[in-house]
């Protein structure tokens, strides 16, 4: 099923959406469970990943929950940097199975 681009964009169709299965696709729903906290959805309590904000990113759980939840996908790298503003920056690198 093709997911409504986030942030919302408009193109001639309406909404912009996101065909299943490109790599866009898959970046923004690995995107959407950095900023989703566990136990948020009563269906899937195990999706998403802590705030970083109070301590490290878990690479390990984010890992699992990509395996568990996105299994055509493998990701391959995950970094996470603070900036001079305190800021935390994640970013990730992943192949997709089959691809």
């Amino acid at each position: 099923m093709d997911m409504i681009q986030f942030p919302i964009k408009f193109d001639s169709t309406g909404l912009k959406k996101l065909k299943e299965g490109t790599s866009d696709y898959y970046s923004q729903l690995l995107s959407i469970s950095i900023l989703t906290e566990p136990l948020t959805h009563p269906m899937t309590p195990q999706f998403g990943s802590y705030d970083p904000t109070f301590r490290t990113i878990d690479k390990g759980l984010f890992v699992l929950n990509a395996a568990r939840f996105v299994p055509e996908i493998r990701v391959t790298e995950l970094i996470t940097e603070q900036d001079i503003d305190s800021k935390i920056n994640i970013s990730f690198s992943f192949e997709i199975e089959g691809a």
